[in-house]
């Protein structure tokens, strides 16, 4: 049993697929039915069920790609380990979910990527749902959300600071006449968030539908840059974390309307798995973040 092998066999459970795992990792088809073989005899089980074009564990194939997962964690740790020990440089793949990428998350990595100018340091986006996949997979090492409190039993999870909630409108807006907003203003409104499979947008249609506030329509974007030029555009309002449209409120592009109730928290969180190896590398960069996150929330 070699760790090729179980490479290959991983990425056919992953894929679902002998053709798309090849391509995946770059090896001629038969190379990979071959790894799959030699695992299937080695053991003297059949790993998966095929039938036509599509390809199922089996029970023996599930137990073992439980061991087979814990195995290339070992190995990608270990190979980590000696190679930031012997080039004082490490590798760091970083999970987020859209809204905390253009928020504090740029300062984060710079302040980080000037303390330690070695470092390999990757990105990947997407959902709480995506990035938590991924944190099980070990495709990430570390993740951040701006959501509410995050709980799941296998990650530890870490509240870096609370963000302020801002309602924003677009310049001349009605709702610019009002000394403060709560959430039945937005009856009939056009509301603009972000996309279906977001927390940050559950949160926001919980509180409508607890309060029985219908907003005229709900536009769903994955972006929070866009989300702000189309408020900017007059198209409708948003909801949305101070701290990503504090330079379009200060430059009179947006206008923010002050609460005049406490809307529900939210908060920006790291997240690692509870089984993680903390790399030199990782470590550092949890310090950075937690300082950085400190410093920027006592201004």
């Amino acid at each position: 049993m070699e760790i090729k092998q179980l490479k290959t066999f991983s990425a056919v459970a992953k894929a679902g697929s002998f053709s798309c795992a090849a391509e995946l990792l770059g090896y001629a088809q038969p190379t990979v039915t071959m790894h799959v073989k030699l695992l299937e005899d080695e053991l003297k089980v059949k790993l998966f069920e095929r039938l036509g074009h599509h390809i199922t564990l089996t029970k023996e194939g599930s137990h073992l790609l439980y061991y087979a997962e814990s195995i290339l964690k070992l190995s990608s740790e270990a190979l980590s380990s000696f190679c930031e020990k012997t080039t004082e440089t490490g590798k760091i793949t970083i999970g987020a979910n859209e809204s905390f990428s253009v928020v504090r998350l740029p300062l984060i990595l710079k302040q980080f990527i000037q303390k330690f100018p070695n470092a390999d340091v990757s990105l990947k986006f997407g959902s709480v749902e995506e990035i938590h996949e991924a944190l099980q997979q070990n495709e990430i090492d570390v993740a951040f959300f701006l959501t509410r409190e995050v709980h799941y039993a296998d990650l530890i999870i870490e509240v870096l600071t609370e963000e302020v909630i801002a309602a924003v409108v677009p310049l001349e807006h009605p709702l610019t006449l009002k000394p403060s907003v709560n959430i039945l203003d937005f009856e009939n409104q056009d509301l603009i968030i972000t996309q279906e499979n977001c927390t940050y947008r559950a949160l926001i249609q919980e509180l409508l539908k607890k309060m029985d506030v219908h907003p005229r329509s709900i536009i769903g974007i994955n972006n929070i840059h866009a989300i702000k030029q189309l408020v900017m555009s007059g198209i409708g309002v948003a909801i949305l974390p101070q701290i990503s449209v504090e330079h379009e409120i200060s430059n009179n592009m947006l206008v923010k309307i002050p609460w005049s109730e406490t809307p529900p928290p939210v908060f920006t969180q790291i997240a690692y798995h509870k089984d993680k190896w903390i790399s030199p590398t990782l470590l550092n960069f949890l310090e950075q973040a937690r300082k950085i996150s400190k410093a920027s929330s006592d201004i």
